[in-house]
């Protein structure tokens, strides 16, 4: 299927996922937030979710969605990779830095030193995600995208090749025709991810939606919409479902919660129909 992330004159080597899966990012990240993710899951109103696993209530939460994903085969269950987020067991609190720092580092020449230290951080999370979950992920992506930049992506490439990671990973290039400053920093990253990803034998999502700003006034509907049309198969919905919380996402979890529950989105979305069930 054609990737819309990859450089002129590129071809992908390998599928994407199917058919188009919604994602909630940040399951794990409270016990309140896990439940409403657990319950869209179940009632197949999105078909993946992204784990945080250095939030305290991690051995709970992942008996509990695997469990779910037990008895709901369809769901994608991925590694959320953390750098920018200080969680109760963060396993090296040096390098949890805003994303904005990360950005910046992007432009410096990656230090070696630096680069293993993410390596050791990623690898930890994979352990304690394999650990809780029993199995690993079936894809990874980073929190805040921070898997794009040079130093995450080289430690996330590597962790794949030394676990045989035989998932897919996220690219995080809109397909959508929405303008957006995200946009402008987090595309020429993905294209280069992507890139990098099939030459290793990985296989990518070719769609990318849901990038917002986290302000309670943005119409969610319509910009899920409008992201949701451009995609082809295996494109990727991100949304952030979940309790009202003191974090970036705030009110807009519930939010989103109870916009992905509600009848009138489904009925928008039915005739490309990504959700299981």
């Amino acid at each position: 299927m054609p990737d819309s992330a990859i450089p002129p004159g590129g071809e992908p080597t390998t599928p994407g996922p199917t058919p188009i899966v919604v994602c909630a990012d940040d399951y794990g990240a409270s016990p309140a937030t896990g439940a409403v993710i657990r319950q869209l899951l179940a009632a197949g109103r999105i078909n993946a979710t992204s784990c945080l696993v250095e939030a305290r209530p991690w051995a709970a939460e992942a008996k509990a969605l695997r469990d779910l994903g037990d008895a709901h085969r369809g769901v994608a269950i991925g590694l959320h990779l953390n750098l920018t987020e200080a969680l109760a067991n963060s396993f090296d609190a040096r390098l949890i830095a805003p994303v904005a720092s990360h950005i910046a580092r992007a432009f410096l020449p990656v230090r070696p030193q630096y680069e293993s230290a993410v390596h050791a951080a990623f690898r930890a999370q994979w352990n304690t995600f394999v650990d809780g979950f029993g199995r690993p992920p079936d894809f990874i992506d980073g929190h805040e995208h921070v898997h794009l930049f040079p130093a995450p992506r080289r430690a996330l490439f590597r962790l794949a090749a030394e676990t045989g990671f035989a998932g897919w990973v996220r690219q995080c290039r809109t397909t959508s025709p929405r303008p957006g400053l995200k946009r402008l920093i987090l595309d020429p990253f993905s294209i280069r991810f992507a890139w990098e990803a099939r030459a290793r034998g990985l296989a990518t999502n070719p769609g990318f939606g849901g990038l917002r700003r986290f302000d309670p006034g943005e119409d969610m509907a319509s910009l899920w919409r409008v992201d949701f049309a451009a995609m082809g198969e295996g494109g990727l919905l991100m949304v952030h479902p979940g309790a009202a919380a003191a974090d970036r996402a705030g009110q807009c979890r519930d939010q989103e919660a109870r916009l992905l529950a509600s009848l009138d989105l489904a009925i928008a979305v039915d005739a490309r129909r990504p959700w299981c069930g």
